[in-house]
Parts: C-alpha cells; structure tokens; sequence
C-alpha cells in the first residue's frame, strides 16, 4: 500500500532527526515535499499540489497573526512593567512548596477565561517561570504544570478556538460539548492537583521566597496601573471577547503604560515589539528579557509549513484508505480505543493540533454513531495529545515563548491522564451494558448518546 509506506517513511525520517537532534523545521520540509510528491504521482499537476499546500496554510492564517499579537504583547507586558509587578506580588503568595501546583491552577483560570493556550502560557505561564527561575525551582516540572494547564482551557472553554473547531467539524453545539467536557475531566484536573502538589512538596528549590520589589523597582513603576493590560485581559475575557480583540485591547493598554509610566520613548517602541524587551538593569534581566515578534518566528515557520499537509491530504485523499482499518480497530474493540489510536497517529505525522483533530474526525466518523460522542472522543483526544508531541506546534510553541525546558513535556500530566481516563471509562462501558443510563455516568458527562452500540441496533 502507497499511502501506508509514505507515512511510514515521513514517520521514521521524523523520529531518526529528533534522536539526532535535528532542527524540526527541515524535517517538515521534507515531508511537505514526501506528500506533494504523493500528489504528482497520483496525477495531479504541480499548480493543483501547489494551490492543495495553501489552501492548508491558509486555514492557519489565524493562528500565524495569534502569533505576532503573543510575540508582541509579551514584549510589551515586559517593557510596561506588568510582568515584574505581578511576579512581585505573586511571589508573597508562593514559596518552593506550592509554586508547581500554583503554577497548575494560575495557567488552568487563565486558559479558562481567554480559551487559548498560547495567551494563557504567555501572560500567567510566563510569569509563573519567571518565579519558578528566580527561585532556583525545578523548571522542568514548573513548566509541565504550566503546559497542562494551559491546556485546561484550550480544550473546554466556551471562548476555546479548539472547541469551535470541534463543534463545527462534529456538527455539534459548543456548549453542550464544554459541558460534557467538564464532567469528563473533573478527575484528570483533580488527580493532577494531588501529582503537582506532592512534587511540589519534593523538590528542590530556594527556601526562600524571593524579595523582587527591590531589584524591580529601580528599573520600573511598580503601581497598581501597570497591571491594566492584565485587567482588560480578564474583562474582555469575561465579556466574550474574542481573544484577539482582547490581545490587542492589553497590547495599547500595554503601550500606553509604557510610554506615560515607565516613559519609554515612543520611538524604542517598535523595536521592542519586533524584537523583545531588553533591559538595561543587569540585575533582573535574565527575569525580565524577551518577548518580541521575533521570538514566534521560528514557530510561526514550524505551523505554515505543517498546515500544508492537511490540504494535501485532503484532496489527494492519502489518508482514506486507512478507514477501514479504524472501523476494524473499533468494532473489536471500542470507539474511543480508534480514536485514541488515530489520534496519536495524526497528531505525531500532523504536527498541528487543528490538522490533527480535522484528519482524526475524517478517518473516525464512521466509528461512533452520534456527533456528540465523536466530539467527546477528539476533545479526550486528538486536542490534548499534542501537546505531549515534541515537534508538535501546539508543544513546542509554549515551550519556546515560555521558556520552559523540553524536558517540561514529561510532567504535562493532564494531557496523558485525560484519554487514560477516557480509555478506562470507554472499556467499562464496552463491558457493562446500559452503563450509560447510570447517575454515575451522567456525572462523568456520558449519556445514552455515548453508546454506539444501542445506536447501531436503533438504527
């Protein structure tokens, strides 16, 4: 079979460069030029694989300019001193022993209210590191917790673009979907608080709560309008604004902190935005430089050129002949065992968390027999398992602009816990018919909807 020995060759080539520490961008190009060859050889001209490449860069077009508002906002969260005021004022309330599950929930509230990992690792996750490096804690695992929580949001948030994407692709309606979606995840968010506490408690870091007001102060106005750019963010968020209307709200917000409190010089301003603050302070620089939209440029590169696959795979159709092998997969086993393993394999070929769950639901609609269970399954699934993929976008995006070691991705628990929960709960429910008509499944968000079996014999 072609299309299996294509994906096995881009998969083999991928794994080979990161145990070989390749840079992940050439890596991708390689298999942008694997897949348009599959389309030549399949008989369409090079204008029509061409024109399939866009039309997959395009459907991220809005993720791209997230990117650039990030990249600028962090630097003007910086540069107006909102960043070293809040970590000042975080500070008193952490000590070594809770910062890694403080970090957790700070980042879970946060994804929660703008429903964008990005922004939620960018504002609270950022800060949470910059306490997390002054305290000489363990990184690793304050930037795990900073991973899995920005992922609480980005998978059931009314506001969460993943979710929309979801409803859409599943001809369902968010809301019942995030309702669903809490329910199923309370005990992975409940468990992940118990991990996180106890490793806090564990690990090794200063016993001291760091004193930043000093350092800071010399450098910037710590008074309470510095943290205006913050406030719009929640505002806007509670509002339903959409998180780029909000983006931009905090980034003048931002600039004008800058320019009529810290009375930074209009004309430094874009050269900050473009290429990240940089103190002049020695002392609190390493806590405070970055940002910029150059920090995003290297990830900006990994998204476009992986969106392309989706488009190409699309129209040539490589991935469809692997239908029958899911349908198989989840007839001698359950529905959400396909899934998950569908999933795992479009996320690791993908790269990108919306190919993944676009690929997942192609190759899987024929699986459950309600879209509602579909979208359950993807939201258990294919939107969190990236962010334990290294060379995924939605990864390695928030390691990068955080600053959190790679190393960070092995205590990103949440996003292993939820489809090991859903695993569990899909066999129990395979072997205990009616189990959907339970209390105890309604508290877990299941309902009769969830039984593909019942819906094939009504059907």
């Amino acid at each position: 079979m072609v299309e299996a020995g294509i994906l096995l060759t881009f998969a083999l080539v991928l794994l080979a460069g990161i145990v070989l520490g390749a840079p992940l961008l050439p890596l991708l190009v390689f298999g942008m030029l694997l897949f348009a060859s599959y389309g030549l050889w399949r008989g369409f001209s090079a204008r029509e694989v061409a024109r399939m490449a866009a039309s997959g860069l395009k459907s991220v077009g809005s993720v791209l300019t997230l990117f650039v508002l990030i990249g600028a906002l962090t630097a003007s969260w910086r540069a107006a001193g909102t960043i070293p005021a809040i970590t000042c004022w975080s500070a008193t309330l952490v000590s070594p022993r809770n910062l890694v599950l403080l970090s957790f929930l700070l980042t879970s509230a946060m994804s929660m209210l703008v429903g964008s990992s990005y922004a939620a690792a960018a504002t609270v996750g950022v800060i949470c590191m910059t306490i997390a490096t002054a305290m000489k804690a363990d990184v690793a695992l304050v930037g795990g917790a900073i991973l899995a929580g920005a992922f609480v949001g980005d998978r059931c948030s009314p506001m969460s673009s993943s979710a929309a994407l979801v409803a859409s692709i599943t001809k369902t309606q968010v809301f019942d979907n995030v309702r669903r979606m809490v329910r199923t995840g309370a005990v992975p968010f409940a468990l992940c608080c118990v991990v996180y506490g106890i490793a806090g408690m564990t690990s090794s870091g200063s016993a001291m709560r760091p004193s930043f007001a000093g350092s800071f102060a010399s450098s910037f106005d710590l008074g309470w309008v510095v943290i205006v750019p913050t406030v719009l963010i929640l505002v806007l968020s509670l509002l339903k604004v959409s998180v780029k209307r909000t983006m931009v709200a905090s980034l003048v917000a931002a600039l004008l902190v800058c320019v009529f409190v810290q009375h930074v010089s209009v004309a430094e301003l874009p050269a900050i935005l473009v290429f990240g603050y940089k103190c002049k302070n020695m002392a609190i620089a390493r806590m405070v430089n970055g940002g910029g939209i150059v920090s995003m440029l290297d990830i900006a590169l990994v998204v476009g050129v992986a969106s392309t696959y989706s488009g190409i795979f699309r129209e040539t159709g490589l991935l469809l002949g692997l239908r029958d092998y899911v349908d198989k997969v989840a007839r001698h086993s359950t529905p959400f065992v396909s899934v998950l393993l569908t999933s795992i394999a479009t996320c690791t070929i993908a790269c990108d968390q919306v190919v993944a769950l676009m690929l997942t639901c192609q190759l899987c609609e024929g699986t459950e027999r309600d879209g509602s269970a579909l979208a359950l399954d993807l939201e258990n699934s294919a939107a969190v398992i990236p962010s334990v993929i290294p060379w995924s976008t939605s990864c390695v995006g928030i390691v990068a602009f955080v600053g959190m070691p790679m190393t960070s991705i092995l205590w990103n628990c949440l996003s292993v816990l939820i489809p090991l929960w859903t695993l569990a709960i899909s066999m129990y429910q395979h072997s205990h018919a009616g189990f959907s008509d339970t209390h105890t499944a309604r508290l877990l968000g299941l309902d009769r909807r969830d039984d593909a079996r019942r819906l094939a014999r009504a059907a």
